[in-house]
């Protein structure tokens, strides 16, 4: 007695194209899902550019006194306290703006020292305003004058980010 030999069973052209069909549809679905991944990176790391950027400039400003030390007392810098570098006082920030641009020779948005910032911190513009401001501050019994500053970035697709602070005026 000879043993039969099993029949083998090929695929068919439609089991193949199903199995096709589905590999696509699951290969789609990933790449949409790692494209959604990318995005929501990308818009974390530019929220985060466009703070560290806010943050920065705060800071500086903040570490600035409330008074000219040279008795001035305009709002904005007075003659021969610009670059930026040369502003002595927090308001010598009074309307100041500064907007990044991409150019051959590096960008046009820089800190303090006038280091450009890298390029993709150029897509940003900030603006800083300080006004006169009065703040009811719990604890000190009533209203306290000062100025409060605001510092904002935007960048070019219309989105805004703001850090504020106020700054009591230390001789009331």
């Amino acid at each position: 007695m000879h043993p039969r030999p099993h029949k083998q069973r090929a695929l068919t052209l439609i089991e193949a194209m199903m199995s096709a069909t589905i590999l696509a549809v699951v290969a789609v679905a990933t790449s949409q899902a790692i494209v959604a991944g990318q995005m929501q990176t990308y818009d974390a790391l530019h929220r985060q550019r466009a703070l560290t950027l806010a943050d920065s400039l705060m800071d500086e400003i903040l570490r600035l006194p409330y008074d000219d030390p040279d008795g001035a007392s305009g709002k904005g810098p007075e003659a021969g306290e610009t670059p930026r570098s040369g502003f002595d006082n927090i308001d010598d920030f009074f309307n100041y703006t500064q907007s990044g641009s991409r150019t051959l020779l590096g960008g046009s948005l820089q800190d303090v020292t006038g280091t450009a910032y890298a390029d993709p911190y150029q897509v940003f513009t900030y603006a800083v305003s300080v006004p006169a401001s009065t703040q009811s501050v719990t604890g000190l019994g009533g209203a306290v004058s000062g100025l409060l500053v605001t510092v904002t970035v935007t960048d070019d697709n219309a989105g805004s980010w703001s850090l504020e602070a106020f700054v009591p005026d230390p001789s009331p």
